[in-house]
């Protein structure tokens, strides 16, 4: 098994590096290290710190230099939501392109019972309760190793690790639970992230009973009307917990508590409810007698197609798309990073139209013989609501009506893909 460490330099992450085959026997390992460059010189620091122990140790460093701030400003997102995004999206590329089959992040108990207040700060519902985990290729092997354990074990060994001065910081959230939350919680329950580490893993097994009843029901309540998904009204109000599953469907949209509660409330008290909107940043929820249909604030009807006649960068439905065009490299590796399609050229060529996905809507999947209907492949992806009414497709100018020949970045249609005798490329990536 080949393993990714994610190294950052800090205490946790040079205890998983110094630990790591003992954590993990048999595997092989290679560190990544993101410099954010968010502190100047201490960044570079932490840089070369980790490339120093690299060399010592033998491991592969990969070192990659990200734009965090002027990320945070294009997204309109926080600088912490930015880092997250980015080294999560380089750590997945790595993994496409170099075969890892783990990437190991250095979270540990103290982590996860922070995660836990913030998401109860936050309100994101049971599933924010169980803390943090295993998913899909990311692990965190010391979730039950404390803070505490971690530094006597560097301390006893004579180990040495770089301190990060923003940690010090009561500016952030995390760090002011750390500073000031954590220790009045101790001085109650001496062992209070035992306490609320067993409470994650009941919060857990609730979360899953409650995910498996959500989505036992999610057909009977949601229609497929065109625009987008569709809240039927009268089969929702009939379930027993009709307040949960309408907060699942809606949690991607951005209402806030207020407006969502006043939603509520109005479908409770059998008032009349076609006509109302209830607005978040991004979408609106638009209310008819008989459904709720989530839309785009900027657009109530379907957003405009953009044709594209030459490679370049464009913005459409609030995305960046590049399209390129380039004679295809000697062995070049045909699995793609996230967010990056490629197809033969010389089928699938500009002009090329883009739009929004439609109802009907089909392509045909590599390997496939047949096509399949969009909507079901949404399902195969897991998809959530907002992703699906973001979703943006491809089409050739010839193409019959309702075949697409590419949902954007996902999925190419099996009659344009790229084969042996493929001689130039079309590159569809979002940036």
């Amino acid at each position: 098994m080949k393993i990714l460490l994610a190294v950052s330099g800090g205490i946790d992450s040079m205890y998983m590096a110094e630990k790591a085959p003992e954590l993990f026997p048999g595997a092989s390992f290679a560190v990544a290290h993101c410099n954010f460059g968010l502190r100047g010189e201490e960044s570079d620091g932490d840089e070369a710190f980790v490339r120093d122990w690299c060399s010592r140790k033998g491991f592969e460093c990969i070192v990659k230099r990200f734009p965090t701030a002027e990320y945070a400003a294009e997204k309109g997102i926080s600088i912490e939501m930015s880092a997250r995004e980015l080294r999560y999206a380089w750590f997945d590329s790595l993994c496409d392109e170099r075969g890892f089959d783990r990437v190991a992040i250095a979270h540990n108990a103290n982590d996860n019972a922070e995660t836990l207040i913030l998401n109860l700060l936050r309100g994101t519902g049971t599933r924010g309760m169980r803390g943090m985990g295993d998913h899909g290729r990311i692990v965190r092997p010391l979730l039950e190793t404390s803070r505490e354990q971690i530094e006597a074990w560097m301390l006893e060994h004579g180990l040495t690790w770089r301190e990060d001065s923003s940690n010090a910081s009561v500016g952030y959230k995390r760090n002011r639970i750390r500073h000031e939350v954590f220790p009045a919680f101790a001085q109650i329950n001496p062992s209070f992230l035992k306490t609320i580490a067993s409470g994650m893993k009941h919060f857990a097994q609730v979360d899953d009973i409650a995910d498996e009843y959500f989505r036992s029901v999610v057909p009977e309540v949601v229609d497929h009307p065109g625009e987008g998904d569709a809240i039927l009204l009268k089969p929702l109000k009939k379930l027993s917990h009709w307040q949960y599953v309408l907060f699942r469907l809606l949690e991607g949209y951005g209402l806030d508590e207020a407006t969502f509660d006043s939603l509520v409330d109005l479908l409770e008290s059998g008032r009349q409810i076609a006509g109302k909107t209830f607005e978040a940043p991004a979408w609106k929820i638009v209310a008819s007698s008989d459904r709720l249909l989530p839309l785009p604030r900027e657009a109530a009807s379907p957003k405009g197609t953009l044709t594209i006649n030459s490679p370049g960068t464009y913005s459409f439905m609030g995305r960046n798309i590049r399209i390129d065009i380039y004679p295809r490299p000697e062995g070049m590796p045909l699995k793609r990073p996230s967010g990056e399609l490629v197809a033969d050229g010389s089928l699938l060529h500009l002009p090329l139209l883009l739009r929004p996905w439609e109802a009907g809507d089909r392509i045909r999947p590599l390997g496939l013989k047949g096509s399949k209907k969009l909507s079901d492949l949404f399902v195969d992806l897991k998809w959530t609501l907002p992703q699906k009414g973001n979703a943006i497709v491809a089409v050739a100018p010839d193409a019959p009506e309702g075949h697409v020949a590419a949902l954007l970045c996902e999925r190419i249609d099996d009659a344009f893909r790229v084969t042996d005798s493929t001689k130039t490329i079309l590159e569809i990536s979002f940036t």
